[in-house]
């Protein structure tokens, strides 16, 4: 027990609980009253307050009021503040949805009492058991759940579950068990009643060498973590998308460490297999669409938005047209600029037959945007400018706009601007 609350201590130290205030998720199970008695060793020397949380999803109406019982009898006899909080019952039971809504809880109630963190009774063969999980569903990580990650922190990842019972039972503390621990309806329970006994036999420590090996896994992902936040953070961004060929040179595990955050980042979070497609299609320019959405095409990853919409424009305004401001008038700093010809003005975007007279004759500019290599996916976010219905003016094209006897002469005291200019620039990207 002393090396256990020394390893609380430490730990507690180590993430900066020292004076702090703790909420400590409680369901009335043994891990937890188990989590509760050892903090309550350590919190006095640590200065640390402690603040119960019950969450009670309304599945077990019948075991509810014992739960909240023995919460409310190991909250009084520390003299800790208790929030028991009973939610409706569910329409269906799903283990994924009742953690989401636990989450939500907990991070409410430590925002309510100033707490810097919430512990969790997670333990050693809990975490052999998502080891397993994240293996079977083809994790990219298979690095199972973090010991500290703000707001959370599972200090008994290393205690296997057998020790949280002798604790229990040393200190003659009361529990409840769910009996859905020991069912089948999830794959963890499945898991734990049946593939971790067939390990066991191979390797009594086999939840030691999971848990173990997701250490290490998570001291991995921290190294690539730290190099994909420098590598994504100098990607050009383009509008809707971001071009990610450096990452074809980048090491296999960076670069789909990279691509995992840039998909998930848009709601696609992939497994493992699906990842290393992406980049092997990043790698051999070939198109993709690694989620719903999402699409792999011209060395960028883009997603799908609404198309920009059209506006009028008259001297002295400006109006937004999707990732651009636009105007007429007295240009912002760093914006892209040409003189025009007096007449009606609006902004839109490309429709089938436009044509734009350039220094080189009037062209299709369907054409125009093919020779400058703008990407399919761009072209319908470019804007431009058309005077009195007729194309007139493309900001940062690579061509020069001519005008044309239905214009008149360009303007040199009416200007038409666009910003910013990084943005700009980003529509003529060449990705080729």
């Amino acid at each position: 027990m002393d090396e256990l609350l020394s390893d609380l201590q430490v730990a507690a130290d180590r993430i900066g609980l020292r004076g702090a205030v703790c909420v400590v998720a409680v369901s009335g199970g043994p891990d937890s009253v188990a989590l509760w008695h050892l903090l309550c060793q350590v919190a006095p020397s640590l200065r640390m307050r402690l603040h119960m949380c019950h969450v009670d999803h309304g599945w077990r109406p019948s075991d509810a009021a014992r739960e909240a019982a023995i919460c409310q009898k190991l909250a009084d006899a520390a003299g800790a503040g208790l929030s028991v909080v009973h939610l409706p019952a569910p329409v269906r039971h799903s283990e994924d949805a009742a953690r989401a809504r636990r989450l939500s809880v907990l991070e409410r109630v430590a925002r309510g009492v100033g707490a810097s963190a919430v512990a969790l009774a997670h333990h050693q063969d809990d975490q052999a058991e998502t080891v397993l999980m994240q293996l079977v569903r083809g994790s990219a990580r298979a690095a199972g759940m973090p010991t500290w990650r703000e707001p959370y922190w599972r200090p008994l990842l290393s205690v296997g579950k057998q020790r949280l019972l002798e604790v229990c039972s040393a200190a003659e503390l009361d529990y409840s068990l769910d009996p859905t621990n020991f069912g089948d309806g999830n794959l963890r329970a499945r898991l734990r009643a049946g593939v971790l006994p067939l390990l066991r036999r191979e390797n009594p420590r086999v939840a030691a060498a999971l848990s173990r090996n997701a250490a290490l896994r998570a001291e991995d992902d921290e190294f690539l973590r730290d190099g994909a936040e420098a590598l994504l953070a100098a990607l050009p961004r383009l509008p809707r998308g971001v071009d990610v060929r450096p990452l074809r040179a980048a090491p296999g595990p960076l670069a789909r460490r990279c691509l995992r955050e840039l998909l998930a980042s848009r709601g696609g979070e992939l497994p493992l297999e699906r990842t290393a497609e992406a980049l092997a299609a990043l790698r051999e320019d070939r198109r993709m669409s690694p989620a719903r959405g999402l699409y792999l095409e011209d060395g960028a990853l883009w997603w799908d938005g609404p198309r920009p919409t059209a506006l009028s424009l008259v001297d002295g305004m400006r109006g937004r047209f999707g990732d651009l401001w636009v105007g007429i008038g007295d240009p912002p700093p760093g914006a892209v600029v040409a003189p025009i010809p007096q007449g009606r003005a609006a902004v839109r975007g490309r429709r089938a037959g436009d044509r734009l007279a350039t220094a080189a004759g009037t062209r299709k500019l369907q054409d125009l945007l093919v020779d400058a290599k703008v990407p399919r996916r761009v072209r319908d976010l470019i804007p431009i400018l058309i005077i009195e219905g007729v194309p007139f003016w493309v900001p940062g094209q690579p061509w020069q706009p001519r005008a044309t006897v239905r214009h008149g002469a360009a303007d040199e005291s009416r200007t038409a601007w666009a910003a910013p200019r990084e943005v700009v620039a980003s529509l003529w990207s060449v990705l080729k």
